[in-house]
């Protein structure tokens, strides 16, 4: 049905884009004229050109990127106070702020403009490293670690998003890392080789750290008592070699206790290989002395010799050389009453824990797992045939989610043959044709377009995965492949009803984690680390709880089908016990996430009082009122403000005997000048409203400030939006924002598309996005049903 709707819909959005050209192209005439006019053409008209820039014949050019750094240089020394010169009239703030806002309008759009696949025949994406990594995966199996130091680069983002198909280049370093790749993979998938025996490696707590011990600790009758005791702050003096034989999926199983305090932490297993920065294991762990637990993770470890530590990653006191004196034999700890005056306690006189302990027992090493043999890739690519040809068709089929030419088969028959020629065996012939597939732009990349005829739209195969790549981040599976060779996927029905399947599959987590983390600019929490005598509480696990509150609030307003009301202010969120320990908040035990219902007194309810999004825009040492307003500027309401002018000068720092000031205090100073008036007038508000929380996300009433004498000040988190709405703090912030759901819900149909896309969106783009967005309002604006509406949509289905 949608397929015939097409030319209509076309026509339709390229009417609005007209019309949205001619309301640009009016306030050029009717704002950016008159004011060169009457403060820029003295100096820059048709008489004299300052500079070899002339303004009052300038034009706006999408795709000449010289004509645009013009705009962006005027925009650049209006904002800053260059021009006009200080001996000319000076422009109102408000008349700036105008002129800069439509500049900067026009810098953006020439920024998406030439993201867009606009006037090529075809478009390449490439993918990033974690879809390679899914779609390895999803293709033969193995669970390539892409983060690994054999792995892939770090991809680079643009405005939070990592997809954005102009950013995400192909270097000759990544070239070689690919190739390196898809030898190792087909390497562990194809299984050309003996099959690998498994094997257990045990570790006895005797063996890891007691062994030069072993006649007398069997003459006193311990040595099949010891324990290992591992106290807190990240500390144990011990690291123990492991070495893989084969690379493989391994399972990794540890027997131990953790002793936790009365109303204190549990102790944090990490279990880390320093060599590779990796960790496989991070939980708490409660679980009484002599009722030890057996904690296991099925891991991935490549063939190579690895130092492994097992690590109390809660903060403590220092523990260094209290856990015995080397003096003679080592008083080896069995339990907790076996301990010597001269080492560091592990309880009190009544033997009740005083410090968060780990007692371990056992660690197993069980691998690798192979659950056929040969492997199911091997059996799936190879089966009976003897056909090369027909091997790779099939492969590449699969690989490059498209049907392949004989062409191109011809292209990969070429190392085969060669291969063969020099006596090497038909599989390990084949296995070289096979990484040509893998590395071929094909597999790499998403293909959109057609090289010889123009395509406005996407082809079904191009819409299989579009479609697969926004949900799950990976390739499409063999049902969406079906369709889209019966030519279906352009029904509107149809599509809906794969939204749904795809968003109930687990595959769907991956959306759930990478869309919120890119939209929310989730990897800049911990960017700047706090500092560790302003914020001792701080840790590596409260970071990571603080992530994972949003990613799991995000996931289950997903999974609820909730509104997008929740993201602004909510009465619940996901949180475990560490962070509700820095929230404040009771009741909450253990490591996983649980829906909490929150209080008034609580002082928090959607993203916008989430720990990781207060901390992502806080320096790690004082929280940032300006960083958080330009945050929601970007994140929240969708119009981002002008970046700042050169050499703007940081806060004042206060005279150590002057009055203490809080940083509000110091931005109203800082607002005073002209120059940065009209801009702060817009951020500082939205931001300034979260005052009550510091850089770490804490609620508070009052500043701590080092420097200054008298009582640290009062908050006062009020302001003045700039349509003149007042509200007396975050929480009356809050209600403004929701009185103004539309504009919201049209902020997140932007970043929901850009991630889909993979690029900006453009003019052409905007009534086609205010449809997406009304169309879901009267469902009130429901997440899942927003998605359905996007997907079903002219603008997901073209090119």
């Amino acid at each position: 049905m949608t397929r015939f709707l097409l030319p209509a819909l076309t026509a339709t959005a390229l009417m609005a884009s007209h019309a949205a050209m001619a309301a640009e192209s009016r306030d050029l005439t009717g704002l950016v004229r008159p004011f060169f006019e009457q403060h820029c053409n003295s100096c820059h008209g048709t008489k004299k050109q300052k500079g070899d820039l002339r303004v009052d014949n300038l034009i706006v050019d999408l795709q000449s990127p010289k004509i645009m750094g013009h705009w962006e240089e005027i925009m650049s020394r209006i904002n800053s106070g260059d021009m006009p010169p200080e001996d000319e009239a000076r422009p109102k703030p408000e008349e700036i702020s105008k002129v800069a806002d439509w500049i900067l309008l026009q810098l953006r759009e020439a920024e998406t403009v030439r993201q867009s696949s606009a006037g090529e025949r075809v478009a390449f994406r490439k993918l990033t490293r974690d879809e390679y990594g899914n779609t390895v995966r999803d293709l033969l199996g193995v669970n390539f670690d892409v983060k690994a130091p054999s792995g892939l680069p770090e991809d680079p983002d643009w405005k939070g998003f990592e997809r954005i198909g102009s950013v995400l280049t192909l270097s000759p370093a990544h070239i070689e890392k690919y190739l390196s790749a898809a030898d190792a993979i087909l390497d562990e998938a194809l299984s050309l080789r003996p099959e690998p025996k498994r094997e257990v490696i045990r570790w006895e707590a005797f063996d890891m750290r007691w062994k030069g011990f072993k006649e007398e600790y069997q003459a006193r009758g311990i040595a099949d008592k010891v324990r290992i005791e591992i106290v807190p702050r990240n500390y144990t003096t011990d690291s123990w070699n492991i070495e893989i034989k084969t690379t493989g999926d391994y399972l990794l199983r540890l027997k131990l206790s953790g002793l936790r305090p009365a109303g204190g932490r549990a102790p944090r297993l990490k279990v880390y290989l320093s060599s590779i920065n990796t960790t496989l294991i991070e939980q708490d762990i409660d679980a009484p002395e002599d009722k030890p637990i057996t904690v296991e993770a099925r891991v991935h470890l490549v063939a190579g010799k690895y130092p492994v530590r097992i690590i109390n990653s809660v903060p403590g006191p220092n523990p260094e050389g209290r856990r015995s004196r080397h003096s003679g034999t080592p008083n080896a700890f069995t339990n907790t009453r076996s301990r010597v005056p001269w080492q560091l306690k592990l309880t009190d006189d009544d033997f009740k824990p005083i410090q968060p302990t780990l007692i371990v027992d056992t660690v197993e090493w069980d691998g690798p797992i192979v659950d056929s043999w040969p492997t199911k890739a091997h059996q799936k690519i190879y089966g009976n045939s003897k056909d090369a040809r027909e091997i790779l068709t099939q492969f590449a089929t699969r690989a490059w989610r498209r049907p392949v030419q004989a062409k191109e088969i011809e292209r990969l028959m070429q190392p085969v043959n060669k291969s063969l020629e020099l006596g090497d065996s038909f599989e390990v012939a084949v296995k070289n044709g096979l990484i040509g597939v893998m590395c071929a732009k094909s597999f790499l990349y998403l293909e959109e377009g057609d090289a010889v005829k123009a395509a406005p739209t996407l082809s079904d195969y191009e819409l299989a995965s579009r479609l697969s790549y926004f949900l799950w981040s990976s390739m499409p599976d063999e049902h969406l492949l079906d369709l889209a060779k019966q030519g279906k996927l352009h029904d509107a029905k149809t599509l809906r009803t794969e939204v749904q399947r795809m968003l109930a599959d687990p595959k769907a987590q991956e959306f759930a984690d990478s869309f919120p983390r890119q939209w929310l600019q989730l990897r800049k929490v911990g960017m700047f680390p706090p500092d560790k005598e302003l914020y001792p509480d701080y840790d590596e696990n409260l970071e990571q709880s603080m992530v994972a509150e949003t990613l799991g609030f995000f996931k289950e307003v997903l999974k609820r089908n909730g509104s997008l009301r929740e993201f602004l202010d909510s009465d619940w969120s996901m949180i475990n016990e560490r962070l509700a320990m820095h929230y404040g908040i009771e009741g909450v035990r253990g490591d996983q996430l649980q829906r909490v219902a929150l209080k008034p007194e609580d002082h928090r309810g959607g993203l916008l009082t989430q720990a990781s999004v207060l901390s992502l825009t806080s320096d790690g040492t004082r929280h940032r009122p300006v960083h958080r307003g330009v945050w929601m500027l970007e994140s929240i309401i969708g119009r981002p403000p002008p970046p700042p002018p050169a050499n703007v000068p940081a806060l004042t720092t206060p005279d150590a005997k002057a009055k203490k000031t809080t940083v509000r205090e110091k931005l109203e100073l800082h607002r005073s000048d002209p120059n940065c008036t009209a801009c702060h007038n817009k951020i500082d508000p939205l931001g300034i409203a979260f005052d009550n929380y510091d850089a770490i996300g804490r609620w508070r009433t009052v500043e701590t400030i080092k420097d200054g004498t008298g009582d640290n000040p009062e908050l006062d988190p009020s302001g003045v939006l700039p349509d003149g709405r007042a509200f007396a703090d975050s929480v009356a912030l809050k209600k403004i924002l929701l009185d103004d759901l539309d504009k919201f819900a049209a902020a997140v149909t932007d970043k929901l598309a850009t991630y889909a896309l993979r690029r900006g969106m453009t003019f052409s783009d905007r009534e086609e996005l205010k449809r997406i967005a009304e169309s879901s309002k009267a469902d009130g604006y429901k997440l899942a049903t927003l998605i359905e509406s996007l997907v079903t949509s002219p603008l997901f289905l073209k090119r």
